[in-house]
């Protein structure tokens, strides 16, 4: 972030430190030492270490040339009544190079008993982020580095998070250390580069089960009735994805061949586990990625673990992945929610190799193995799964995620600089994961398939146990696939923004005479890109919409003439993109939208379906096409599809235009009447949909979204006391919470007293998350102000995963008149929020933060980021977003004010 380059360029080398030891000489200046190295080896060059959170790029680079070689050695003692745990870890580490500067061990938060070198106490320097060792501590070659330390447990989903059930009382421990949090566990150097092996003991409760990368070797009962647990070395890896899991888990076991598995929940969440899904999805993986690798599993055994309070979807532990817990249903899964769950177990495997045993140097190469962990995920399951519509899903789920985000001021190249750790976390976005993995997915339409498996091949294979950079793995697939990368990776990985292709074409005798495919780029990011598409040509035959014909073309440049295409007959549907191969948008032609909005339904191919009907939202959210319009086409079309991945994009397209029809100025009998037609035709497809089918259920979500007259909340009412019953569907636990949400939304009934009522027999603490939002989403100005002041003032009294559950419900788009009674402390409080330096809390603070039609808005949006332009990205962006957001809206209300062009 700016304001930490800025401070960091002003500070001297020797700034002074708070000691907790004894004073030592100034650690920054040069100092000669009996140990020092003969004058021909080449000194360390100095970069300052301000005392400040994080950890920059400059200095991460600096201690690598510092330290040849790092292993660990460390010891935990842990209980289930403290709030904090103690340790000790010893780093056998070899200094390469005289050293010109102080040696720091990163340690944020935690206090310091002691530290010795070679068996010997020293002074030394703590700060509170590090450890300041002076370099006459330590000798050129081996040195041996242990510290004595306490540290807190986490209540924030990172380091140590401790979590108490508050249904049994029992108590979990789990690590989550990405990008930088893993010296919130242990004094470690806490970098991606410095790969080590790890030699863990841990003293625990006897009911404990304890886990990391390695299974145990030995258990020793303790005269104080605890366990005490060692663990062998483990290989070589980076500190981010170093696991250690603790407390009396449920724990099931099968294989995948060879390898032992193990899946763990806590005792009162394991009766909703379903573990031979979990299983099935992590063998048939398994089978996958070692043949597609060509690389046997490095890491001998594989644990899953199903955690509580994790703030992201899962994370690629070397050998002990841990999960969200919201992987877990409290009724039947949806087809989508187990494809969901596969995705991510072959996600977080896909890492084991790319991230795991190959990892980035530095964290601007974040986004390689996230993006290619979600292409492989979605590769795998389409290989060797159950599952037939994994791309649809790919294109419902990354790709659309990617372009919304590609379209914002927030944009930014896949791969971009990261001068420190704190925007590293930043960049944990849509680009990173959906654009990334979408640009991957392009590439073995473009090199080949083989090309590209034998270049991932070949990289890993090279790379195993160490680092390495993007030029690596690009210049590992250009070389299998015989094609120069370097301007493929410049265009598409070095520069921002997504484009857009559309065609004019000639037809004579009802055959294609000519074609041509024309690309631009926005103002902002005007590149124009090379990619390998396929155009789809379709026609009515017999009342189906039927493709013709399939054309494969590269395009590159601002035309691109389509020889390929003449002679094949005349479409009345070009799609553009046919079968998602590209990253791109398209603008389809006049000719294709009439025929699309009068027979969308009789489309052969669902994933065809499934772009069109993205591609007509898009014309609304481009301010191209009325909002009313597009409501009258959906409401008259979507009765009739069966494909359940268009149902899920057409309810959440509903819910969307409901949340525009809220926020737009217009006269009220209109926003009413589009409302009321959108709320009847939800409820009318929950009856009418087969009973017990996805459908049915993903209308039901779509109803407790947007259900708001009396008729309908009465109706949700009637169902969770179980007056009402509709055939097929039965109101399961988080079903529940979610209905009695809606009628808190709109204080229905004895909504208040639902929430404690329900309580009483689901005291979860999902259910204790759900009753927030329940409570701070009522539409009252003190109920607004009392869970402001809970987020600024009181958050020490929250876990974050309550303060998440209350911003995200505090401001719904019909409580916009309540936002704008509170705007001014909102905006006044985002310096505050973002002067805590705490990413995850300034991530939350943003979901404050509405899309909101109206000019006044958009200007409080502007007022506050020039008067504070050195925000913490995770605010500070989400800001700039919504401002852009707010324009957009307001671009749509303009054009829905105009006559419809019909």
């Amino acid at each position: 972030m700016k304001n930490f380059r800025k401070f960091a360029a002003t500070l001297l080398c020797g700034t002074l430190l708070a000691s907790c030891g004894p004073k030592t000489p100034p650690s920054d200046k040069p100092v000669e030492t009996e140990t020092a190295a003969p004058a021909k080896t080449e000194a360390v060059p100095r970069v300052a270490r301000p005392d400040v959170p994080g950890l920059t790029a400059a200095y991460a680079a600096l201690r690598k040339l510092q330290i040849a070689d790092v292993d660990y050695k460390i010891s935990l003692d842990l209980d289930s009544e403290s709030e904090s745990f103690s340790g000790r870890l010893i780093a056998e580490t070899e200094i390469a190079r005289p050293l010109q500067q102080a040696l720091t061990i990163d340690f944020t938060g935690g206090e310091v008993q002691s530290v010795s070198v070679n068996g010997q106490e020293i002074p030394f320097e703590y700060n509170g982020y590090f450890i300041r060792i002076a370099p006459e501590q330590l000798q050129l070659g081996p040195n041996s580095i242990a510290v004595d330390y306490t540290h807190p447990y986490s209540t924030d989903g990172s380091g140590l998070h401790r979590f108490k059930d508050p249904q049994d009382g029992n108590v979990y421990l789990y690590t989550h250390f990405e990008p930088y949090k893993a010296n919130r566990f242990a004094p470690m150097f806490d970098q991606p580069d410095l790969k080590a092996s790890y030699t863990i003991d841990v003293k625990a409760p006897a009911d404990w089960q304890v886990v990391t990368t390695t299974r145990e070797d030995n258990i020793e009962d303790l005269a104080d009735g605890r366990k005490h647990w060692h663990f062998p070395a483990t290989k070589k890896f980076s500190t981010y994805i170093l696991p250690l899991h603790a407390g009396p888990f449920v724990v099931w076991e099968s294989k995948a061949g060879d390898i032992p598995l193990r899946l763990m929940a806590r005792k009162t969440l394991a009766p909703n586990v379903k573990p031979q899904d979990w299983f099935t999805f992590t063998q048939q993986s398994f089978d996958f990625f070692q043949k597609y690798y060509g690389i046997e599993y490095p890491f001998g055994k594989y644990d899953q673990l199903i955690v509580p309070d994790f703030t992201i979807g899962a994370m690629e532990n070397v050998a002990a992945v841990t999960f969200n817990e919201a992987y877990v249903s409290r009724g039947e899964k949806t087809q989508a929610q187990r494809q969901k769950l596969a995705n991510v177990i072959a996600h977080e495997m896909a890492h084991m190799w790319f991230g795991d045993l190959v990892t980035m140097k530095w964290w601007n190469g974040l986004w390689l193995k996230e993006s290619f962990a979600t292409y492989m995920a979605s590769l795998a399951l389409a290989t060797n799964s159950e599952f037939d519509d994994v791309w649809e899903n790919f294109y419902l789920r990354s790709k659309q995620s990617a372009y919304q985000a590609d379209q914002l001021p927030t944009t930014h190249p896949i791969e971009v600089p990261v001068p420190n750790t704190a925007e590293a976390f930043s960049n944990f976005d849509s680009i990173t994961y959906g654009k990334g993995g979408s640009v991957l997915e392009q590439l073995p339409h473009y090199l080949g398939k083989e090309g590209f498996r034998q270049g991932v091949s070949s990289y890993l294979t090279e790379f195993s146990y160490g680092n390495a950079e993007l030029k690596d793995f690009m210049e590992h697939l250009g070389k299998a696939a015989n094609k120069d990368m370097e301007q493929w990776t410049q265009n598409w990985l070095y520069k921002a923004g997504v484009n857009t292709i559309s065609a004019t074409f000639m037809c004579t005798d009802d055959k294609i005479t000519q074609l041509t495919i024309m690309q631009t780029a926005p103002k902002e990011h005007p590149t124009l890109r090379e990619q390998k598409i396929q155009l789809g040509i379709y026609r009515l035959q017999d009342n189906i919409m039927t493709r013709v014909a399939a054309v494969p073309v590269t395009y590159s440049g601002a035309r691109t003439p389509v020889k390929e295409a003449k002679g094949l007959p005349c479409p009345q549907i070009l799609n553009l993109n046919d079968e998602d191969w590209a990253y791109v948008k398209t603008n389809l032609d006049e000719k294709s939208v009439g025929q699309i909005t009068r027979h969308i339904t009789a489309i052969e191919s669902s994933f065809t379906r499934l772009m069109l009907w993205q591609s007509l939202f898009d014309s609304v959210t481009d301010a191209k096409w009325p909002l009313d319009d597009w409501i009258t086409f959906a409401l008259n079309n979507a009765g009739a599809e069966s494909n359940i991945n268009v149902i899920r994009l057409i309810g959440s397209q509903l819910e969307a235009a409901s949340a525009y029809a809220h926020r737009f100025d217009v006269p009220g009998e209109l926003r009413t009447e589009r409302l009321e037609a959108i709320e009847n035709f939800v409820w009318a497809k929950i009856n009418s949909s087969p009973a017990g089918s996805d459908a049915q259920k993903t209308w039901f979500e779509t109803f407790t979204q947007l259900a708001h007259t009396d008729e309908a909340l009465n109706n949700a009412a009637q169902l969770l006391s179980g007056e009402l019953e509709i055939n097929g569907l039965p109101v399961d636990q988080d079903m529940r919470w979610q209905l009695i949400v809606l009628l808190n939304r709109h204080q229905l009934g004895d909504y208040a007293e639902l929430v404690e009522a329900e309580l009483q027999t689901d005291n979860t603490d999902r259910a204790r998350n759900y009753a927030i939002s329940a409570r701070a989403i009522r539409p009252t100005l003190e109920v607004k102000k009392e869970w402001l002041d809970n987020i600024l003032n009181k958050r020490d009294q929250y876990k974050l995963s309550q303060i998440r559950a209350a911003a995200s419900a505090l401001f719904p788009p019909e409580q916009l008149k309540l936002y704008r009674d509170m705007s001014t402390q909102l905006f006044a409080a985002v310096p505050k929020v973002s002067d805590t330096q705490d990413t995850l809390y300034n991530k939350a603070y943003a979901m404050l933060f509405p899309i909101a039609c109206s000019k006044k808005e958009v200007a409080q949006y502007d007022q506050t980021l020039k008067q504070h332009n050195e925000l913490m990205p995770a605010l500070g962006r989400v800001l700039k977003d919504r401002r852009q957001q707010s324009e957009m809206c307001l671009a749509m209300e303009r054009v829905l004010k105009k006559p419809s062009a019909n």
